[in-house]
This record gives structure tokens, sequence and C-alpha cells, in this order.
């Protein structure tokens, strides 16, 4: 079984309840224990699929075709729609993709569900074909990606919750054994919203010309990564700069600037991007730690570009380091000025400023500003 982190599971023990045609069990990890959902039956037959019926949306009736294990539990296909039965599933984020009725999103039409999870989606099939990799249609892609986040903070957008983004990122660092630390104070500009959790580009298909984005639930990864506080929507321009890991830097440079015209400007703002605050560097971090977590969890080899990057974590940090001495030195010629105008104000018997006196205030003025536009200008490009 593909979906079965085979390496991270210690033991399977019985579960509680289940619904129609599915057996409970609980999956045990090193480090959780998971609910998990199994086919009582063979799902690719009619009679299990008669035992269905959907518990939020349209249930049209279904005669299967074709089943196949897959890496996210079992892919059913029908005459015109397919279905997703997952095993293992977080907190039903199929379902509220699907409720925001988000017309670039392909989400499911209906579905089951069980104790707040997702078990089955459903979705219509559509004609579609691959995105070509080129600039115009990463740019595409991030406008796309943009229409979606900015309807998704009509419905949440939390603030700013650095502790348990950087808890998360303890987490994975400790899940993976990583030797790899980086936390990030973030900007206020940055909220939490509904993410996709599961954007790349691989999941970008065209349709009528038009960009449409699937992979829309959660399932086992999600499972395995449980999301404790909204993540933001910068979030999953991380993950998709890591699908484009071997590809020409100029696509993700695309694929930014058409996400900054439609995502809510303080989103993208300078604030919300600068690197020294997390910006969209440390989203790709942390996806870099989810991939290895994942690939420790199936047994499989680390790609080369993952182990890659996060060994390069320290030359990162470096340089942010080294940046912020320009920063600190900006503030001390800054904050002198005023400190010397209250010398001269309040201080008694204090001699009024010379011509050079507030010429030296001048050129610490702009030395200061000076200072703080390089340490600015240090911190690496958002894509």
């Amino acid at each position: 079984m593909p979906w079965f982190p085979k390496v991270a599971a210690s033991s399977v023990t019985e579960g509680d309840t289940a619904p129609v045609g599915f057996i409970s069990k609980v999956l045990h990890l090193r480090w959780d224990s998971l609910p998990m959902l199994l086919p009582d039956g063979d799902p690719s037959s009619t009679t299990w699929w008669s035992l269905q019926s959907a518990t939020w949306g349209q249930w049209p009736e279904l005669v299967p075709s074709h089943a196949e294990s897959t890496p996210t539990g079992w892919h059913i296909d029908f005459e015109s729609h397919f279905a997703e039965i997952l095993p293992l599933d977080h907190d039903g984020h199929g379902r509220k993709l699907a409720e925001l009725n988000c017309r670039v999103l392909h989400t499911a039409i209906g579905g089951v569900q069980h104790e707040g999870r997702d078990v089955i989606l459903l979705f219509e099939k559509e004609n579609s074909s691959d995105i070509p990799l080129d600039e115009e249609h990463l740019r595409k892609v991030g406008t796309a990606l943009g229409e979606f986040h900015a309807l998704a903070a009509t419905h949440l957008a939390t603030p700013n919750d650095e502790r348990a983004w950087n808890d998360h990122n303890a987490g994975l660092e400790r899940k993976t054994r990583s030797a790899t630390v980086w936390r990030g104070p973030h900007s206020a500009d940055t909220q939490g919203t509904i993410t996709h959790r599961n954007f790349g580009i691989s999941v970008c298909q065209l349709v009528d010309g038009e960009i449409r984005i699937g992979g829309c639930m959660g399932g086992v990864k999600n499972a395995l990564i449980p999301e404790s506080s909204p993540y933001p929507a910068i979030r999953d321009i991380g993950a998709c700069y890591v699908t484009l890991h071997d590809q020409d830097p100029a696509l993700r440079k695309a694929l930014f600037e058409g996400w900054t015209t439609t995502v809510p400007k303080h989103w993208h703002s300078s604030r919300a991007t600068d690197t020294h605050r997390g910006g969209t560097t440390i989203w790709e971090y942390e996806q870099m730690l989810c991939h290895r977590l994942y690939n420790q969890a199936w047994g499989m080899d680390e790609p080369a570009y993952v182990t890659n990057w996060l060994a390069g974590v320290s030359r990162i940090q470096n340089g942010m380091y080294q940046a912020r001495t320009l920063s600190v030195a900006g503030l001390i010629c800054l904050s002198i000025i005023p400190a010397a105008v209250f010398y001269w104000i309040f201080y008694p018997g204090s001699p009024g400023p010379t011509i050079s006196d507030l010429g030296a205030m001048g050129v610490l003025g702009i030395c200061g500003l000076l200072l703080r536009r390089m340490y600015r200008a240090a911190a690496p490009n958002p894509w």
C-alpha cells in the first residue's frame, strides 16, 4: 500500500466507531497515534459502493470501473467522476476547500465524513492538460493561487501566530532529527488563513485555457503533520518553490509576481516577505523539512535537492546575522539624533547646537537611512 507510512508506523490497533463499509483502526507512530479507516470489502465493487451515501454535497449513481492504491489512499474511477478514499485525514480539509466555492479550485462535489475527517471525496472529471513550464503560465498559476487566497481571506484571517508556527518548525526538526534550527519573528502583515496544504506545480492543470488547481484535500501527509494554527498564504508559495527546485529561477519570480496581483496587499508587503522576519524562505525551509519527514516515514531515499537545501541553511542564516549588523548600526545613527535634541532642549546649561552639530546630525540621519536600506537589500529576494 503506497499510502501506508511503513517506517514511521510502530503498530496498528483496533479503533472505535466507523462509517458503513469501513473498519476502524488506530495507527501508532513514533510521535503520535492517528485514527485510521480501512474499506471493509472491495472498494472497486458495485456492492461496496451501493452501501455508500454522502454526508454532504452531491452523490450521483456510481458504478466503479477501476480502483488502485495511491499515495493518498485509493483512487476509484467512474464514467464521469472519480473518488478518493482517504484512510487517514486530519480535519476534513477537502470539504473546507469545496465550501469556498472558488472557481480556480477543482474541489469535491460531495463526500463522506466521519468525526470531522474526510473519508471519501467525490470529484467530477475534467478535460485537462499539463501546464507548460514557462514564465507566462507560472504567472497565471500565481494569479490563480492569489485569487484563491483572496477568497480564503474573506472566510478566515487570523493574527500572526509566530509561536505556533515556530513550534511547528521545532516539531519537524525534532521528528526528522535535523541539525538545523530556524525560528522567525514573522511580520504582523503575515496572517493565518485557509491554505491549499498540498500546493505545487504538479496539482495545477489547464482547463479550457484557464488554470485549475487540483489536489484539494488533506489526506495522509496532512494527518502526519497536522495544522495546529492556520498557516499563512505564503506557505503555499514556499511549497511551490520546492516543486520548482530544478527549474529556471525566473519561473519562481513569475509565480510570485502573479500571486501579488490578486492576493491581499499586506500579505505580500515588504515586511511580510522580508527573509529576516521569515518571508517565503522560512516556509520553503518548512516544506523541505516536511519532504524529509515524508521520505523518512515511507523509507525512501532523500532527494539530493532536499539534502543540499537543508545543508545550506547555516549559510543563509549567517548572511542574515551579518546583515543585522547593518541594521543595528543604522538604528544607533538614527537614535543619536533624538538623544541630542533632548539634551539641547532639556538638559540645564547645555550649549545650543552649532552649525557643525546640526551638520553632524544630518550626516548621521543620512547614514542611518542608508544603512537601513543596505540591511533590507541584503535580504534574499522573495523568489
